[in-house]
């Protein structure tokens, strides 16, 4: 899978799920640090990756107002260090969840105890 990392998440995220076989950048490899959301979110339509967040707003700016095909992760973890996030993703991954909003566009919430699907 192909993925984008928000600002808010760490080079060690990107390390952990570059080393599980995926393409993952992070904002600031496309010069976007301190872009706003619709900005992260263009460059992954066109990237065609997956944005993965902490964001809460990005799912709402972004998810729900673009009609275009955009898949976004959102993290909402009360715990949030790098070993929480990848403990979390790797869930995510190995239940086969974001196969379902490659191709089609969705959001995904990830909480501690609780995943939420929601596709166009």
């Amino acid at each position: 899978m192909r993925f984008l990392l928000d600002e808010n998440l760490s080079h060690e995220t990107a390390s952990f799920l570059s080393d599980l076989g995926h393409d993952v950048k992070g904002a600031g490899d496309f010069g976007l640090n301190g872009a706003s959301d619709e900005k992260v979110g263009e460059k992954a339509l066109k990237e065609r990756r997956i944005i993965i967040t902490h964001d809460l707003d990005f799912g709402d700016i972004f998810y729900f107002s673009n009609k275009r095909k955009l898949g976004v992760v959102v993290l909402r973890l009360k715990n949030q260090t790098i070993e929480s996030v990848n403990y979390n993703l790797a869930k995510v991954l190995k239940a086969g969840l974001l196969e379902r909003i490659v191709f089609g566009g969705g959001l995904v919430v990830v909480e501690e105890n609780k995943i939420r699907i929601r596709r166009k």
